[in-house]
């Protein structure tokens, strides 16, 4: 299974954003982290509605964490942390074709908070759990491209090296 993009991105779920940025920075020396709570209209599986979660953002070496605590709505996050509790849940790659569905893996998730220019979502997520033990998020490069200079500006402002 070979996805046409750029890893960029490693997604944890949390029970709650703030001991979670504190664990992390606590056991990983991880930090600053730059928050934006999130809420938007999306689809997983058969389910439709509205998602709201508290998202921490920061550098992890040459890639990025997203931490992510689940508010509202029937997600693959909620999910995975009724499931399988805390931890690794997504893998994102920055890519310039969301339809890409390798080995024929079924697209479960789709974020329209952010739309491609057609309306499509700009964030998808692949159902790879089976193959992989973690769901691969595909992101539109433009849009993860100003996700991650807000993230290294905060960071530069906080006195962390981005």
């Amino acid at each position: 299974m070979k996805f046409e993009g750029d890893f960029y991105q490693i997604g944890v779920v949390v029970r709650d954003i703030d001991a979670g940025m504190e664990q992390y920075r606590r056991l990983l020396g991880l930090g600053p982290f730059w928050r934006l709570d999130t809420d938007y209209e999306g689809r997983y599986r058969d389910w439709r509605g509205r998602f709201a979660n508290r998202n921490a953002f920061t550098r992890w070496g040459d890639v990025y964490l997203e931490m992510i605590e689940p508010v509202i709505g029937e997600g693959n996050a909620k999910e995975w942390l009724e499931t399988r509790g805390e931890g690794i849940f997504h893998l994102g790659y920055a890519v310039d074709d969301l339809g890409q569905r390798p080995g024929g893996v079924e697209c479960v998730f789709e974020s329209w908070g952010a739309t491609m220019p057609n309306g499509d979502a700009a964030v998808v997520h692949l159902d790879t759990v089976a193959q992989l033990g973690y769901f691969v998020e595909l992101s539109d490069r433009a849009l993860v491209a100003k996700l991650n200079a807000r993230i290294d500006q905060y960071m530069i402002e906080q006195g962390a090296s981005a």
